[in-house]
């Protein structure tokens, strides 16, 4: 369903992510993920992520895992839902350094997504990167949306403070 590729200062190369809890006790390291943008990869990827952060950071506050597992959640679920039919497969990085969590979810739909303004509370959807970028702000984090150099593609990427 998909391939993992550790970068640490111990690992490099193509794991399984039940192999990654061993190779990741350097404190930075950079996780690269491939997924199907079909439904089960939502939850799939979301366990794998969980895996990686629990194994990869020691210390990482339960506050900031749930933090980031919510923001995986929602990037692959929009993902999913709005850019399956032009990318079938997309990617998710995970980087940590001695500060912070980059989350990044990378396709290859040219729509590039807004964040809306809140919602009337009986409104049904258009939520998702609003809360992400809210669960970002609330710790001072970042929510940006870039293009691929050929307008094919994008990627959202969160960096949350560690």
């Amino acid at each position: 369903m998909y391939t993992t590729q550790v970068q640490s200062g111990r690992a490099d190369g193509v794991v399984a992510p039940e192999a990654l809890m061993q190779t990741l006790s350097a404190p930075q390291f950079r996780y690269e993920m491939t997924f199907r943008t079909d439904a089960h990869s939502v939850p799939a990827t979301r366990r794998a992520a969980k895996a990686i952060l629990v194994g990869g950071t020691p210390g990482m506050e339960e506050d900031c895992l749930d933090r980031a597992l919510l923001i995986i959640t929602e990037l692959v679920a929009n993902t999913v839902k709005h850019a399956a039919p032009s990318s079938p497969r997309a990617e998710l990085t995970l980087v940590t350094d001695d500060h912070s969590l980059t989350i990044a979810v990378h396709d290859r739909d040219p729509g590039l997504p807004r964040v809306l303004p809140p919602s009337h509370p009986d409104a049904i959807g258009g939520r998702g990167l609003r809360l992400v970028h809210d669960l970002a702000a609330e710790v001072d984090g970042t929510l940006e949306v870039r293009s691929d150099p050929d307008r094919r593609g994008k990627a959202v990427r969160v960096s949350l403070p560690l």
